[in-house]
């Protein structure tokens, strides 16, 4: 299995870091004092972040390894070596040892051996020649292949316990690695609302209100149809030039389309997918369902006049400016 790239450790980060802090600015700028102790904060989570990815497909090369590395012990010091190039390996996209191929099974490699292919002298084989050979206890490729699958709608998701369950399978016992492969699997989860979105237009007629209000029900649409829930009730005042009840019928009218929408089962399956990606990450089922309504929301929201954040799985009723 491939190595993730640099740039999607940096958007990994860039999106749990704003989810976090959704008062920072977009981009970050190191030079500004004022942003000084954002730009800490990202730093710190970033290097979490890479550090958990690199265990991730470290421990999947070697699982015998200790969980935690001693630099400083001589009898480590070959996997310490290994461990950093990983790293150099996801930075920079160079790296002293070939990790693009995947892991190959093998049944002989005792407890506690690092099973690292050698070249006859001991040394390990250098760029150009084999990946360490590891012992291998799950498959991936099978969940590549069903992530692959669900994302075309040749196979429905009932629930995200399919998915997690089938990542358990694939990750093994580690968090960090079953993030990262899901990750892998799905690109930027941030992007599945746009794929999600694609095609459906706001009635050209509405003017802002009502195209807030159709807008926001389509995504409110899209995932109570996914999570099997029925329409909630929500509250509506006059704001001119629409009344109460035009902005009503906008809302529902959105509402019915995100549920057409969400009958299509690779739609209905995207969804399923982004909030298995955020139970993943660590969130309980109903705030993972929060934030992929609201990655709907930032895709389709057109005006800034309407609430940054909405919420699950009740919307608010409306309130005078």
């Amino acid at each position: 299995m491939a190595l993730p790239s640099h740039e999607f450790v940096i958007a990994e980060v860039d999106r749990e870091f704003h989810l976090q802090h959704p008062e920072a600015p977009e981009h970050l700028d190191p030079n500004d004092p004022a942003q000084a102790e954002l730009v800490q904060q990202w730093n710190a989570m970033y290097h979490e972040f890479l550090s958990a990815t690199v265990d991730s497909h470290f421990f999947r090369f070697f699982p015998h390894a200790p969980r935690q590395l001693d630099p400083n012990d001589p009898d480590q010091a070959q996997l310490v070596e290994y461990w950093t190039d990983l790293r150099d390996a996801i930075v920079t996209g160079t790296s002293r040892y070939d990790w693009s191929t995947p892991p190959q099974t093998n049944e002989n490699t005792a407890a506690g051996d690092t099973g690292a292919h050698t070249d006859g002298s001991g040394q390990a084989v250098a760029a150009g020649g084999a990946a360490p050979d590891v012992d291998v206890h799950m498959d991936q490729s099978q969940f590549l292949e069903f992530v692959h699958l669900c994302l075309e709608g040749a196979h429905i998701i009932g629930d995200t316990a399919e998915v997690l369950g089938n990542l358990s399978l694939a990750a093994g016992a580690s968090e960090e690695a079953a993030v990262v492969l899901l990750g892998e699997a799905l690109g930027p989860v941030g992007m599945i609302a746009s794929t999600i979105i694609m095609g459906w237009e706001v009635v050209n007629a509405f003017g802002t209100g009502e195209r807030l209000q159709e807008q926001q029900g389509f995504c409110y649409g899209v995932m109570w149809q996914v999570c099997g829930l029925p329409d909630q009730a929500k509250g509506f005042i006059d704001w001119a030039p629409n009344t109460a009840d035009e902005l009503k019928e906008a809302f529902y009218s959105g509402v019915a389309e995100g549920r057409q929408k969400a009958s299509d089962p690779a739609v209905h399956n995207r969804a399923m997918l982004a909030i298995a990606y955020y139970q993943a990450h660590g969130s309980d089922l109903d705030w993972s369902r929060h934030y992929v309504l609201n990655d709907l929301w930032h895709h389709v929201r057109e005006s800034g006049l309407g609430n940054e954040f909405i919420t699950w799985p009740d919307p608010e009723d409306m309130q005078p400016l």
